[in-house]
This record gives structure tokens, sequence and C-alpha cells, in this order.
């Protein structure tokens, strides 16, 4: 949390060299209602996280304005994304809750993509992730190496979703033999698949939103945690091995590091581009005290919910520094991924 702390006195400081701004961008909110827009449908990970933030996010916003959270699913968000970027209004009345690597797509020449990857107004990242690639106890498979030598089948929602990508970068960096089978509405739909014995795996979900939304599978230990998909070890997870641990070729690493970086800002909240100063300081400093509400973090731990937030110019920079990912390994990693239709 130092991060953050630092963030919000950097915000504090702001708001007093500014008075005029600040009182502007408060005054705006008061008696207002703000949409916070999630791109998949009710239930799923990004949207729980989105309804616990708003919950107590309105608190710390000055004149307490009310949010209402509107689903807008397709395209793993991507319908969403868009139309923050290029229809909803510039005023901060409208924010975003998308997922994450959608940011990276421009970058990968995905033409659907219709934004600006660093032009939205970053309020912050609620949370970082630990995806998993993950097996059904029944399937005999119960390690990693295990994938190497058998097809293993996992399901995917499609498009530029991650579980429909992160297996493709697997069978290209690590020489796994995951076949995708996708168009899965999303990540209740896979699950209830590799229950019924559709698809034998999964490889996306994070061990938060499996805390949260399938505890059972651990309490039960119905499911076989094969491989951590990130940057950085989860401390609850030390007997799972590590992707990056997996490879030792310098070109190697920067692709994993190109696919998986987007972990570390794994809850995004953006607003369009052009939100005016004043409101957008509003509201990341309304964001920053959230992160520090008690109610907020009393709430979150009792829906296995984890916070480990940074501020919006982190998620910026974090993005910047992806982009500037060499040439030769963005199209190496280009080659593993599904092709764009």
């Amino acid at each position: 949390m130092k991060k953050i702390v630092i963030f919000g006195a950097a915000a504090a400081m702001a708001a007093g060299a500014l008075p005029a701004q600040a009182a502007s961008g408060a005054d705006f909110y008061r008696g207002r209602s703000i949409s916070m827009l999630v791109g998949y449908g009710a239930g799923t990970g990004y949207d729980v996280y989105a309804r616990a933030l708003v919950r107590h996010y309105e608190r710390h916003i000055p004149g307490g304005p009310k949010f209402i959270v509107k689903n807008m699913p397709g395209a793993s968000s991507l319908k969403m994304l868009n139309y923050l970027a290029n229809v909803s209004k510039r005023d901060g009345s409208e924010l975003g809750a998308p997922a994450r690597g959608l940011f990276f797509e421009p970058l990968f020449g995905n033409k659907k993509a219709q934004f600006d990857p660093v032009a939205f107004t970053f309020i912050g990242s609620i949370g970082k992730a630990t995806p998993l690639c993950f097996t059904w106890h029944t399937s005999g498979i119960t390690g990693i190496d295990q994938a190497k030598t058998r097809t293993v089948v996992v399901g995917a929602t499609g498009g530029p979703s991650n579980s429909n990508i992160y297996p493709r970068i697997l069978n290209g960096i690590l020489g796994t033999k995951f076949k995708i089978i996708s168009g899965y509405k999303g990540s209740g739909a896979i699950g209830l698949a590799m229950e019924r014995g559709e698809v034998e795996g999964y490889c996306s979900f994070g061990w938060a939103s499996i805390k949260s939304a399938r505890s059972n599978w651990i309490e039960k230990k119905q499911i076989n945690i094969l491989l951590q998909i990130s940057l950085k070890p989860h401390p609850e997870l030390a007997k799972v091995p590590l992707v990056m641990d997996l490879v030792k070729k310098k070109e190697d690493r920067q692709a994993l590091e190109l696919s998986f970086a987007q972990s570390e800002m794994a809850r995004p909240i953006v607003g369009p581009r052009d939100v005016p100063k004043d409101r957008a300081e509003v509201l990341r400093a309304a964001f920053v005290a959230t992160m520090k509400d008690k109610k907020f973090l009393s709430d979150a731990t009792k829906n296995a919910i984890e916070i480990d937030p940074i501020s919006g110019e982190e998620v910026r920079a974090l993005i910047a520094r992806v982009y500037a990912t060499p040439r030769d390994i963005v199209a190496r990693v280009m080659k593993m991924r599904p092709k764009m239709k």
C-alpha cells in the first residue's frame, strides 16, 4: 500500500494547489449519477470487482453522486471499451471496467480495437492478478509437464480474451499441447463445461476469482492447478510453478512479459479521453481514498476479493512500457495469438 499512500498525498497536494479547479470538479458531481460500464455479464469477475468498488467509491466523491452499474458484454468487453473511447460523454459521468488485456490489442494489430490505448483517463487499478492454468480433477492431468505429452482440451470465450490467448502462448513457448474450444459466453460457462466434462481445463481464470466465485473447487479439491501465468508468484500458491521460472532464454522471457504484464493492472478503472482535468483529479483522489477505506477493505475480505491497487499514472506507465517491447518479440507473439477477423 506504500505506493498508494504516496499517490494519495500527491493528489491532495495537487488539489491544494488548484482550489478553484478542485471546487469545480466537486460541484459537477453534486446530485448526479455516474455510470460504471462493465464489459462482461453480471456475476463475472470484472462485474464483482466493479460492484464492490462502487458501493464505497461514491462516498468519497464530493457531491455524493450515485453509481449505476451497466453491463455491456461483447467481444470480451471490446464492445464496451470502443464505446467508452468513441461514443461516451467525456464529462466524467461514465467510467468503465474493461478487460485488462484490451489495452494491448492495438499493439498486435487488432483493427477492431478502435482506440488510442494511452488516451483514456486512467483512474487506477483495484488489484493485480494471478491467472492460472488448471484442469478438472477427473482429467488425469495434474502437472504442467503432462500437458506437454498429450492434448489437453481447454475452454475459452473467443476473440481477444485471455482464455483464448494464454493457452496458445504456453503452447508456443513451453511446448504444451492445449487444444482451445472457444465460443463460451464467459468464465461461468467455461466452468460449467469443465464440470460437465466438455473440456478438461481452463487457462486464465485468476486465483482471486476462483476464491470468490468458485471456492467449492478449492474446498473439494476439484481442480488441479498446473501453472501460475503471471510475472510474480502468489504467496498462497508456493507449490505451484510460475511460468517465468520455466524459461531461461532472454527472448522467451521477453515474450512472456509482453503477454502477461497485464496481470499487474488486473482490474483497471478508466474514463474516456479528455475528461476535464479537475474532474479526473476528483475521481482519482476518491479512488485512492476508497482503496484505504476500512469498510471497503472489510467488504472485499468477506467476498474474497484481493485488493492490491496501483494509481492511474502507474497503469499508464505500464502500458507505455509494454508498447516499448522490441518489434521482433511483438511479431513472434503475434504469430502465436489467434487471428482476429
